[in-house]
């Protein structure tokens, strides 16, 4: 399972998210590791508005623990910025409308008018500054 962290604060570090989601879904370290993964903390810029966004993504190993991590995190602090954690979904033809022909549910067409579907006016970058620095046990 993967998680989505939206909006974390621009100074986190892959390794700083990756020990967050670790403490709230196991009591003791060894587990931990076990559990969590993979941390990114993914850097979109707009290039209309030149601004950035940062966002996280955390790989979870069962479905189980990410559902606890989901509802033990959503809505804490993590460096004095609350944060919203959803469940990630990647789109491929099984689950993509626009690809599969199936019917669109009025309650989803409700919500793409008020969408902001982006596109090609954003770039994502994946922050690489734990190439440089351990995690740290």
């Amino acid at each position: 399972m993967m998680l989505f962290f939206r909006n974390v604060p621009a100074t986190t570090r892959p390794n700083e998210l990756y020990k967050f989601v670790a403490q709230a879904v196991a009591g003791d370290f060894s587990k931990q590791s076990k559990q969590v993964v993979k941390a990114e903390v993914l850097v979109i810029r707009d290039k209309q508005t030149n601004q950035l966004e940062h966002h996280g993504l955390v790989s979870i190993d069962c479905d189980d623990t990410g559902i606890r991590a989901l509802k033990n995190l959503n809505g804490l602090l993590f460096h004095d910025s609350e944060i919203l954690v959803r469940c990630y979904k990647q789109r491929d033809i099984e689950n993509d409308r626009r690809r599969s022909d199936k019917p669109v549910p009025p309650d989803i067409l409700e919500k793409r008018i008020q969408d902001r579907r982006r596109g090609d006016k954003v770039e994502a970058y994946i922050d690489f500054s734990n190439v440089f620095y351990t995690l740290e046990a």
